[in-house]
């Protein structure tokens, strides 16, 4: 039965691009944005993204895959042709990027030490070692919060919740998507987050007692299981 499944989804059509052939597909269902995000999981923001060709604003390569195999089998088509359309696209973007680039030769300079220029050299070298020394005391005064946290990058996973780990400053201000988390004096914390189907948005963001922010942002895709 999965066999005849595949025989009958429909391949690519050359003459569109992927962006109007998925909108053209959608359309022809009568399934509306919204519609196809609550049976795919897939946020409208990113369904309307891929109608618009602005494949820069959908999630990271790796989740990519998986809102195509989505989208294959809710729109009867075929997922190879899909990925292979979708990498053809970025081949040619690519390529029309980078075709007028043109080679720069460089002329030689040749730098002759004289004991003024040395004197200027070493003068410039203690100036420029104290501004980066007075920069970096002010930075620790007045700067953003320092922010490390764990998953370290975007990532797929299996599981319906994840463990949020990280190290930042004492006596800041630490939410977990919104919510208060209490940092210890070394600045360590931890907090699991549940996950739901599909693409979830996790942001730790911290605030120091001068009101300066640090945000990070990690899309984490929970695999959902396909029901044949």
């Amino acid at each position: 039965m999965k066999d005849k499944n595949n025989q009958l989804r429909q391949p690519v059509d050359s003459g569109k691009n992927l962006a109007e052939f998925i909108k053209e597909k959608r359309q022809s269902k009568n399934i509306s944005l919204e519609r196809l995000s609550e049976l795919t999981k897939i946020q409208v923001y990113h369904l309307e993204s891929l109608e618009s060709g602005q494949f820069d604003k959908l999630p990271p390569l790796v989740y990519r895959a998986g809102i195509f195999r989505r989208l294959s089998k809710f729109l009867n088509v075929d997922e190879n042709e899909i990925m292979e359309s979708y990498k053809n696209e970025l081949d040619f973007s690519d390529t029309k990027s980078t075709s007028n680039n043109i080679p720069i030769l460089r002329k030689r300079s040749y730098f002759i030490i004289t004991p003024s220029k040395l004197i200027f050299f070493l003068g410039a070298l203690l100036f420029l070692s104290f501004s980066i020394y007075l920069g970096y005391q002010l930075n620790f005064l007045v700067g953003l919060p320092n922010l490390a946290i764990d998953p370290k990058e975007d990532l797929i996973t299996k599981d319906g919740a994840i463990l949020v780990n990280g190290k930042t400053d004492s006596g800041v201000n630490l939410t977990i998507n919104g919510e208060n988390v209490y940092v210890a004096s070394n600045g360590i914390f931890s907090k699991e987050v549940k996950l739901a189907d599909g693409i979830n948005i996790i942001e730790v963001m911290v605030v120091n007692s001068f009101g300066k922010t640090t945000k990070i942002i990690r899309q984490i895709f929970k695999e959902i299981p396909i029901i044949n």
